[in-house]
């Protein structure tokens, strides 16, 4: 018999997700608060759940904002804990820390059904590339347990990447923004600086890129190519430099640098930047504190998609 979907969550990435499972030849069934959401999904050929319970099948997925709407979903009055039966597996994409992870694994186990937590990781719009399966999911979970779902998955997706633990995906989601975030208010800083003192910032990136200083030239072409508004809002990023804080607090370990750029895109929200990308935020917020025309330091082009190559399922740390 072939495996049953249930997505639980149609924003930004749910909708595309569910085109995509549909599209992959899986019979799907979908549950959103947004009604004109799922009447979307249903054209398409999903089936209709009244509640997140209702939309548990062999396969469940979460894809939503926050822990908050997933402990909801999950955890709440008509949530998929209720409708999940010993053998079923329930895969949180969504945007959660290792913490709503470690939670959702222990409650799933009382009930002897499978917890998998993980990722998105598409490489540009997400409505594009989405759609068309060029995109990858890292999981995480015990292999014996994993298994079967990263099969399934490898259907819908072109890469399936497999960590030992459900919480390290959701770390690791968290480390590349802040890696990303980090470099962006770098790269700002930097081209304002040179800007002012009346250096062409594109001239720079050439140099780094003639040099072989190419990890450097791939973060400063990013940066320039802000405009194009590829990758998540900056208040998706400032969600996930909290969640980051929060550990470490609750771990005792000093996060300085991670701490002082958190408060730089508090400015930039306050701002009011907080739907623009992470790069383009940074620039605006960069233009307006050192009253530099960053405008000089930008380049046409949006992200590549990712190449068509064959399906496969990448098992790390084993």
């Amino acid at each position: 018999m072939a495996t049953t979907i249930g997505l639980i969550g149609l924003g930004n990435a749910g909708r595309p997700m569910a085109e995509r499972i549909l599209g992959a030849g899986f019979e799907l069934t979908v549950f959103d608060i947004d009604r004109a959401a799922v009447d979307i999904a249903v054209m398409q050929g999903a089936q209709r759940a009244s509640s997140a319970a209702n939309a548990v099948r062999d396969i469940t997925i979460t894809l939503l904002p926050s822990s908050v709407e997933v402990r909801q979903a999950v955890l709440g009055e008509g949530g998929a804990l209720t409708s999940l039966a010993r053998g079923q597996t329930l895969i949180d994409l969504s945007g959660t820390d290792p913490d709503c992870a470690r939670e959702l694994e222990k409650r799933l186990s009382e009930k002897q059904a499978i917890f998998v937590g993980g990722t998105i990781h598409a490489s540009g719009a997400p409505a594009i590339v989405i759609p068309k399966g060029l995109f990858s999911i890292v999981i995480g979970g015990a292999k014996a347990k994993i298994e079967p779902t990263a099969k399934v998955l490898n259907a819908i997706a072109q890469t399936i990447i497999c960590l030992p633990e459900p919480w390290m995906p959701k770390a690791f989601k968290i480390a590349i923004i802040l890696y990303a975030t980090t470099n962006n208010i770098i790269s700002a800083e930097i081209c304002s600086w040179l800007t002012a003192q009346g250096a062409d910032p594109k001239v720079f990136l050439k140099l780094l890129q003639t040099t072989g200083s190419q990890p450097s030239a791939s973060r400063m072409e990013e940066f320039m190519k802000r405009n194009n508004n590829d990758g998540g809002a900056l208040s998706n990023s400032y969600k996930d430099f909290r969640q980051a804080l929060n550990s470490a607090a609750k771990l005792e370990i000093p996060m300085p640098l991670t701490s002082m750029a958190n408060q730089i895109q508090e400015m930039g929200r306050a701002a009011g930047f907080k739907r623009f990308n992470s790069p383009a935020a940074m620039g605006k917020l960069y233009e307006m504190i050192t009253h530099v025309d960053l405008g000089g330091a930008t380049t046409a082009g949006a992200k590549k998609s990712p190449a068509e190559r064959e399906p496969s399922v990448v098992w790390l740390g084993e």
